[in-house]
């Protein structure tokens, strides 16, 4: 866990774009391209570039996440 959150806080210093995957209740696997603003313990915060939108997700929900290609 602490590697991610070292990798994570890394991503918030440099403002990278992200791909995030991850499961949302009762609809299955989404993703977006955003920007991490805010890791804790158990949620991770992020800005769409699309939407513009926050996005609130719980630890548990994200599958995979990695820079933008």
């Amino acid at each position: 866990m602490n590697e991610w959150l070292g990798k994570m806080l890394g991503w918030i210093e440099e403002n990278q774009l992200l791909s995030v995957h991850y499961l949302k209740i009762k609809q299955g696997p989404c993703s977006f391209s955003g920007r991490l603003l805010q890791v804790n313990d158990d949620h991770v915060l992020f800005y769409t570039d699309d939407t513009k939108e926050v996005v609130n997700l719980h630890m548990n929900q994200i599958d995979h996440i990695e820079p933008f290609q």
